[in-house]
Order: structure tokens, then C-alpha cells, then sequence
């Protein structure tokens, strides 16, 4: 199952990539459906860390880096502990491609191998609720770029906590 979302970002390019890549262990800022996160393991080709852990309303999950570009604005990673015994795999790509000095282009492509019966059955509702996960995270990074403040969302789900 792939899930592809595009987000036109009122930022540049180096703002952008300040969110998504020198700040990769620190998603929990900008995300609604992660409560804490925190870099791990050393560093991985201009990142910071290698692996990120993330607190969601769902348990823990353990992230780790197999890509990671500043040249490109881009990065890779893997989604290694906390899914559902069903998905076998599951990936996240995303990408910065400028259109002009004060816009970019942010692409997001999650990738997730379900398997099993239960994965089967499951398979129409998991991509309904990725489909719904991934067009919010993209919300989320386009008003924190742009407004320097977390979405609504956000605050809403902070103030749960």
C-alpha cells in the first residue's frame, strides 16, 4: 500500500528543511498524533541521530534513518517497533523540492506491507486512516512552517495531555 500527499509550503526551502531534517528527532513540536519524541543512536549523514522514538496515543514507536539528504531535502525512514502485528513493513519518504525562493514543495510517500488474514481484512480501513494520518501531518507541517506555531490540532492535543 502506498500513500502519496503533496503540500504546497509558503516557506523556502532552508526553512522547511530546518523542520524536517535538522530538526527530524523533534516531530512532537509540529505533530498532533505524537505527544513526546526524542532523538537516538549517533549520527547518520548530516542528522543529528539515527533513530527516533515517538510517544502516540497508539503506544511507542522506534524510528530509525535508512536516507537522509540535506543536499536533496530529503529523508527516509523506518517505522522498526510499535505498528500492529499486520504490517510487515512500513516506510516514510519525504521530500523538499523548491518552486521559488518563497515556496516548496513537500512530498510525502508512506509505504506500508500488510500481511496475514487479519491484514487482509484489515487492509481498506488501515489505508483509510493512513490515507487521513499523512494528508494531517502534511497540514501540520505547512501551518508550523508558516506560522512558527503549532496547528490547532496541535494545541488541542497538547491541552489532552
Amino acid at each position: 500500500m502506498i500513500i502519496q500527499k503533496e503540500f504546497v509550503v509558503n516557506a523556502s526551502i532552508d526553512k522547511c528543511w530546518q523542520v524536517m531534517g535538522v530538526d527530524f528527532a523533534h516531530v512532537d513540536r509540529w505533530v498532533s498524533a505524537v505527544s513526546h519524541s526524542e532523538g537516538k543512536g549517533g549520527s547518520f549523514n548530516g542528522a543529528s541521530c539515527s533513530e527516533r522514538s515517538c510517544s502516540t496515543s497508539l503506544g511507542g514507536m522506534k524510528e530509525q534513518l535508512l536516507e537522509f539528504s540535506p543536499e536533496s531535502h530529503m529523508l527516509k525512514y523506518q517505522i522498526a517497533e510499535g505498528m500492529p502485528s499486520m504490517v510487515k513493513y512500513a516506510t516514510n519518504d519525504w521530500r523538499l523540492t523548491p518552486i521559488n525562493s518563497n515556496q516548496t514543495r513537500f512530498t510525502m510517500v508512506a509505504e506500508m506491507q500488510i500481511g496475514g488474514l487479519m491484514g487482509t481484512m484489515m487492509k481498506p480501513m488501515m489505508r483509510s486512516k493512513m490515507t487521513k494520518l499523512t494528508g494531517q501531518i502534511g497540514e501540520e507541517f505547512k501551518y508550523y512552517v508558516e506560522n512558527g506555531k503549532p496547528h490547532p490540532r496541535k494545541v488541542k492535543a497538547m491541552a489532552k495531555a
